[in-house]
């Protein structure tokens, strides 16, 4: 899974975030193909804290972006360990990032 975090944190443009929207910690729960790639209509946010409700969307789709973004051509994980990552939630902070 820490592969899979880096992927993502990586594709992850926080960049494009306003100051507001940075001190916004989402976490954001989707599913995944048995080739390892999400299912966009799948991607839900779970829950947010800090910022306004518009912030909060700026990061849920900012990471929503880094999700598919990254995952177009799969996350490359191992297929015999599918039942271990079908179910992903990310938590997106400007601070730290953490998978499960």
């Amino acid at each position: 899974m820490d592969g899979l975090r880096l992927s993502v944190e990586q594709c992850w443009n926080v960049g494009i975030l306003s100051t507001e929207a940075l001190n916004v910690v989402i976490t954001i729960a989707f599913e995944m193909t048995p080739d390892a790639r999400p299912v966009e209509s799948s991607i839900r946010q779970v829950s947010a804290s800090g910022g306004s409700a518009g912030a909060q969307q700026a990061a849920f789709d900012a990471g929503r972006q880094a999700i598919v973004q990254c995952g177009t051509n799969g996350y490359g994980l191992p297929s015999d360990l599918y039942d271990q990552w079908r179910l992903v939630e990310i938590t997106f902070n400007p601070a730290r990032m953490s998978t499960r």
